[in-house]
């Protein structure tokens, strides 16, 4: 009798801790002298001869007996019997003298003996019975639907009629091939395991697996652990640590691949041919496959016989394998010769008009040398990918075109093309390895200045800014001789680059490199020398030069409507103080971004939507943008576009009066923005704290910070931060005594509001005026002030500060009646925002004013905090729990919790009477 483990050591057992106490049960009643019998049931490589190992190891005081079935006996009949009972020979001769008989002759020949079928199972079931009286018995029969049908038959027959034997009967079949003898048996189903239970198996097989590499093999195992364990065996060790990239079909262990194929290959042919061509594409459009098949009049009866078997299943009018493993074990099984018909049949289906991507794939499969016409026609493929299916589709057609490219530099630009799609998509890790590939095949021209191009473009997100646009300025000039609009993209990104760094030097070295115009130039052309020529002139401060240019950048953008361009038209806008175009570009080129999955360009365009959002009085907006925005260039590996999203933050932080949270962003901003040169994400940060310096009534604080920021160098400042923060320099200023600080910089702010005639600028400019007037002479200042803002009609926020300054100013100057209509504006809004420090100001004025309970908001508003305020005004605005725990980056029921708390505090019970508070 067998009482060792006949497989020897075994792995540890990973997410089967349901299956191993069931196991450890039928052991354990068999123990207690009682019978019981188990179908373990589950697919090829789950588990089911690792768990009856583990049964027995741990059967402690329990005799084993095991057995499996082979397919090369199963039409061999009782062999299986023979092969279980062979250990327990020597006790036949305890039973009746017939049974003995029968069974000494089954084991002797394998047939049934002349006593019948009867007395031979009787035999069987009492020769286990009677082996378990001494030692309680565990029989373990392993694949027993490949177990020939007599010997199956006679150990069910047993299995049912244990009842009152100290005895456990465990069978293991694959899902779906439960022979019907078993079937009213008890079942223990092995489902798929879990992907941290898959990774915690691929680290136990290959500790120094890279963490890509681990997530790449988890997903592929599709909770199959001997898949999972035969991709660390089948790899190399570069493959495994992430040197090398991955296979793109990863490779199965071949017992695996024979074990999932076993059924396949029992099929017909018609019916294989049409499983390996759905193999070739899971789940291809059942039409597609059928008219690829090399007979045309193959019909869709073909299949009948793979669904019959579980192998396919039409869902949709799709083919879908229900193990997801099976159609890499069918087409890794086949011989190449097959595949590449498959494919080139395949191919033949498709138009490449409506589907580029599966035609890509399967024209790449199908061919067997690199082949120019076909890699042309690839790549024109892969233009219609990227309209119709995004960028990651796109990256993968010009992937395959490369492959296919004979000639080196061309082959050098495709690689290039499929990088800058990856890395719009979020794939970093993949732009990088084709761009590496890329710069290797680029030995000069069009084809190092595409890979420069790309590989800038990526670092401008990712590292220097100052590097990043000597970089693109570099790539710029490579391709200048041979593709001018190329080469334009590259200047703009480079005056990116420039601005991010609050470089105007390198921002104006693109201007002048920008080609001549031309009556050819395409729109692209076209937008990106005014685009230049505008916001050149902005920086070197000549507003009115800069005016046409910007105009007409905007006008190009908005026609051409690719969402970089909408960005940058968005920045012409910001420029001209335009900040409803702002949001509008900025609001299209998100939404147009996400339709295509251009991830990269979607962070970029949240970046100027905050400031947009923020400028025309959606705060609750700017803050959900800002968030959603921070997290997405996170996920995507763009931590420059994340830190300028923070600073954006900080100053929402700030204007909430959340200085804890304000300071806090802040300091992390610093110490990216001075590693990377980040000029622009380090002077908002500055305006951030500067805001909150003077909401907090530390106005030489403030004053002290806006003067530094004003005489930063690039990489430290940005000259367009210096002008949209000279109305705070002019106020802290003017607070502190230091008008002719405050002269000088509202000069130049005049000058860009009178060249740019922007009512919200205008409004700003006039506020600044009246601050500097003397106390007699304001009025008129702020009053035009307020004129402008409600012509404006979107500058909440800034019109709420003019309204507290002007109603200071009139109370001041002894005018309490005229001071509290305006200040009672402010604190509407400033409750209504969240912004706490500016509603004490108000509140305070109003106060000294003569009013001791303003009308308005409720005083309770101010008793909550800020997070709790943004929590009041999504829901206020009908955002359900989940969508506002999705804005806020919290869990449902952590708004739920804190909602209970701001009814508690506001007297209120519902959410009709919130929107009533907030309106």
């Amino acid at each position: 009798m067998a009482t060792g483990n006949p497989h020897g050591t075994h792995r540890k057992l990973h997410g089967r801790e349901r299956e191993k106490r069931e196991l450890a049960s039928a052991a354990d009643t068999a123990r207690s002298g009682r019978g019981t019998a188990l179908l373990l049931t589950g697919a090829p490589g789950s588990g089911r001869s690792s768990l009856l190992d583990h049964l027995h190891a741990a059967a402690a005081g329990c005799a084993v007996l095991r057995t499996r079935g082979v397919r090369a006996e199963s039409d061999l009949a009782l062999a299986g019997l023979q092969r279980l009972l062979q250990p327990l020979s020597g006790r036949v001769d305890g039973l009746s003298p017939e049974q003995a008989a029968a069974l000494r002759h089954t084991l002797r020949t394998g047939a049934v003996p002349e006593e019948g079928w009867f007395t031979l199972a009787t035999g069987c079931r009492d020769l286990l019975t009677g082996a378990g009286h001494n030692t309680p018995l565990v029989c373990c029969v392993d694949d027993a639907h490949l177990l020939d049908p007599p010997s199956l038959e006679v150990l069910a027959f047993a299995a049912r009629r244990l009842d009152t034997a100290p005895a456990a009967l465990v069978f293991a079949t694959g899902d779906g091939h439960t022979p019907s003898a078993l079937a009213d048996l008890a079942r223990l189903p092995l489902a798929q395991l879990n992907e941290r239970d898959i990774r915690a198996l691929l680290d136990e097989e290959e500790p120094a697996l890279a963490a890509p590499v681990r997530a790449r093999l988890a997903r592929a195992a599709h909770g199959n652990p001997r898949a999972a364990a035969g991709f660390t065996a089948l790899l190399t060790a570069r493959q495994l640590d992430g040197t090398d990239p991955l296979p793109e079909v990863l490779p199965l262990d071949q017992n695996l691949r024979d074990d999932l194929t076993a059924p396949v290959d029992a099929l017909p042919e018609a019916t294989r041919e049409l499983v390996l061509l759905a193999s070739c594409a899971p789940g291809t459009d059942t039409g597609t496959v059928l008219r690829a098949a090399r007979h045309p009049r193959t019909s869709s009866a073909a299949l009948d016989p793979a669904e019959e078997a579980g192998i396919v299943r039409t869902v949709n009018g799709r083919l879908h394998f229900p193990n997801r493993l099976v159609p890499a074990a069918v087409y890794q099984n086949a011989p190449f010769s097959h595949r590449r018909a498959a494919h080139l049949r395949l191919a033949d289906t498709l138009d490449p008009r409506r589907d580029p991507t599966r035609y890509a794939r399967h024209s790449a499969a199908a061919a067997d040398a690199p082949d120019a016409g076909t890699a042309a026609a690839l790549t024109t493929a892969a233009h219609t990918a990227r309209t119709l299916e995004g960028r990651a589709a796109s990256s993968e057609v010009f992937e395959h075109a490369a492959d296919l490219t004979p000639h080196a530099g061309e082959r050098s630009c495709r690689l290039s093309s499929a990088a800058y799609d990856a890395w719009q998509s979020g794939d970093r890790d993949r732009a990088t390895a084709l761009l590496t590939d890329a710069r290797a095949l680029a030995s000069g021209g069009k084809a190092a200045g595409s890979a420069d191009l790309a590989r800038a473009a990526i670092g401008m997100r990712v590292g220097n800014a100052f590097d990043a646009a000597d970089a693109l300025l570099a790539a710029a000039r490579k391709l200048l001789p041979h593709d001018r609009a190329f080469a334009t993209r590259a200047l703009m990104r480079a005056a990116d680059a420039a601005s991010l760094a609050g470089d105007p030097h390198r921002h104006a070295q693109a201007q002048r490199l920008a080609p001549a115009e031309r009556d050819d130039d395409p729109p692209v052309v076209e937008l990106g020398r005014a685009f230049l020529d505008g916001c050149t002139a902005s920086f070197a401060g000549d507003y009115a030069a800069s005016v046409g240019p910007l105009r007409r950048a905007v006008a190009l953008a908005d026609d051409i409507g690719e969402p970089d361009e909408l960005v940058w038209g968005g920045i012409a806008a910001l420029r001209l103080g335009d900040t409803p175009r702002v949001r509008e570009l900025a609001t299209r080129a998100l939404t147009v971004a996400r339709q295509r999955g251009e991830h990269a360009s979607a962070v970029h365009a949240r970046e100027i939507l905050v400031h947009a959002e923020f400028w025309t009085g959606r705060f609750p907006s700017a803050l959900g943008s800002g968030a959603a925005g921070l997290r997405a260039a996170r996920d995507t590996g763009q931590p420059n576009c994340a830190t300028h999203l923070l600073a954006s933050l900080a100053l929402l932080a700030a204007i909430q009066g959340d200085t804890d949270t304000c300071q806090a962003r802040a300091r992390s901003v610093t110490a990216h923005a001075s590693r990377h040169n980040l000029g622009l994400p380090a002077a908002l940060s500055s305006w951030a704290l500067a805001v909150l310096d003077l909401a907090r009534g530390d106005a030489p604080g403030a004053f002290a910070r806006l003067r530094v920021l004003a005489r930063a160098d690039p990489g430290y400042g940005h000259p367009t931060m210096r002008l949209l923060t000279a109305p705070l320099f002019v106020e802290s200023a003017v607070r502190t005594g230091e008008n002719r600080w405050a002269r000088q910089v509202l000069r130049r702010y005049e000058q860009w509001a009178e060249a740019t005639a922007s009512p919200s600028v205008l409004a700003l400019a006039a506020r600044c005026r009246g601050l500097l007037a003397a106390p007699e002479e304001a009025a008129p200042c702020f009053e035009e002030a307020l004129r402008l803002h409600r012509d404006s009609a979107d500058d909440s926020v800034e019109r709420a500060r003019t309204a507290l300054l002007y109603g200071t100013s009139l109370r001041r100057n002894r005018e309490p009646g005229r001071a509290r209509g305006h200040l009672r504006e402010a604190l509407e809004t400033f409750d209504r925002i969240g912004a706490r420090l500016w509603a004490e100001q108000a509140r305070a004025e109003l106060r000294a004013a003569g009013e001791t309970e303003p009308d308005g908001a409720p005083q309770a508003a101010t008793e909550l905090t800020p997070q709790q305020h943004q929590i009041a005004l999504l829901v206020a605005q009908g955002a359900t729990n989940r969508e506002t725990a999705a804005h806020l980056f919290l869990s449902p029921r952590t708004v739920e919790h804190h909602l209970r708390v701001i009814f508690r505090k506001l007297n209120i019970r519902s959410r009709v009477e919130l929107a009533r508070f907030l309106p």
